[in-house]
């Protein structure tokens, strides 16, 4: 789905708000500090406010053009919101709370089920409860629910991580890419925390002061040299896709595969994997640039599980630190120091051992078979002009 900005402005008291972009990525990530201006663009995107100016465009659809004073509204635009505060009725139960846009779609083509929302969701045991007997991660997932079952096109969430325990964010994290893959509805996700985003992403829209000041692959991004300040070891993370292969007992780890001629063994400590998993499942791994060590050659009788050939694609140095680019059939963003530098002669296009911890290795998630079948939701546009969204709860 493309998302466009064209020359957006908007006011709010004294604030002003200016936006230009385009992403057009099945998730994308929208990042920058509180008060930055990124619920601003939610409320624009969502038609909660009209801007001042400009064009706001949604693949083909054209939602905003103040220029023709053109406006589709809210209700109209297939787009469901998921609010930071949640915004549930306290007075309702769960599954109430999830029938609530029921009425309003109740003549429409629906394309996501009751029963598919609460099995994905994992929310079967909590339809009874009130929202005041769920814990901050419970209440996320309910409202992600209820959303889903307004059957929007597009899927913005605010801040899903900000009234969930750091030792849950990892949870929503894979609740969210088990929605993008099993109903192929694109995502939008405001935080500001990119070690979160990253996970999910690596596409996003950078918000400061009022205006989009980045919009692309991060990598690239970074290789430009637009935003130092993305690249502290404390907020990036490199995400990446692999296969599960094989599991090996006597050494505690499991194999994976990046493609047919990269394996790499990981950890069996994540709860999110079994020796059970069918071989070519997917699955998510992230990976802290800091854990990553440099080697000029391979090294035998190591209790480093991973050397990863690969060759340095650049050197980067700003106040932030020193940073390698390492292309290793899949890009990895390494941590150094300017000592490693100097020992290693290190150089751009050089060739280069990256040797990782199998226990440096986070699963992220695990993609289900289903998400991969002929059970996704390809949604067309006709099909999605026939989809109505209850924004208003």
């Amino acid at each position: 789905m493309i998302i466009k900005f064209e020359s957006v402005k908007h006011t709010l008291g004294n604030n002003h708000f200016y936006y230009n972009f385009q992403t057009n990525s099945s998730i994308t990530g929208v990042f920058g500090p509180s008060g930055a201006g990124k619920t601003t663009l939610f409320n624009l995107l969502s038609g909660v406010d009209t801007p001042l100016k400009g064009k706001i465009k949604l693949d083909s659809e054209i939602l905003v053009d103040i220029s023709q004073n053109h406006v589709i509204q809210g209700k109209n635009r297939d787009i469901g919101y998921v609010f930071q505060e949640n915004h549930l009725f306290p007075h309702l139960s769960v599954k109430k709370n999830l029938l609530y846009s029921k009425p309003y779609i109740k003549n429409k083509t629906q394309y996501i089920s009751f029963d598919d929302v609460v099995s994905l969701l994992d929310i079967a045991p909590l339809l009874k409860k009130k929202p005041r007997q769920l814990s901050g991660g419970e209440r996320q997932r309910v409202a992600i629910g209820r959303t889903l079952l307004s059957q929007p096109r597009l899927l913005l969430l605010d801040e899903p991580f900000s009234n969930v325990d750091c030792s849950k964010r990892k949870q929503i994290i894979s609740y969210l890419l088990r929605i993008n893959n099993h109903f192929q509805i694109p995502m939008v996700i405001i935080s500001h925390h990119l070690e979160d985003i990253l996970k999910l992403t690596r596409k996003i829209v950078i918000i400061e002061n009022g205006q989009s000041t980045a919009a692309d692959d991060i990598f690239n991004i970074i290789k430009n040299g637009e935003k130092p300040e993305l690249i502290r070891s404390k907020k990036y993370q490199n995400t990446f896709e692999v296969a599960f292969n094989s599991c090996s007992k006597t050494e505690n780890t499991y194999s994976v595969l990046f493609d047919k001629n990269t394996e790499i063994k990981i950890s069996n400590h994540s709860k999110l994997l079994n020796e059970n998993i069918d071989i070519g499942t997917r699955i998510q791994l992230s990976l802290r640039p800091i854990d990553i060590a440099l080697s000029l050659e391979e090294h035998e009788g190591t209790s480093i599980q991973n050397q990863l050939k690969g060759i340095v694609k650049q050197i980067i140095q700003n106040y932030e630190g020193v940073f390698c680019i390492v292309d290793c059939g899949f890009e990895l963003f390494v941590e150094i120091s300017q000592g490693i530098i100097n020992n290693l002669y290190l150089h751009e296009g050089q060739k280069i051992y990256c040797q990782i911890k199998a226990n440096d290795f986070d699963v992220v998630h695990v993609f289900d078979r289903i998400e991969k079948d002929e059970k996704q939701y390809n949604l067309t546009d006709k099909h999605r002009k026939d989809i109505a969204v209850a924004l208003k709860y």
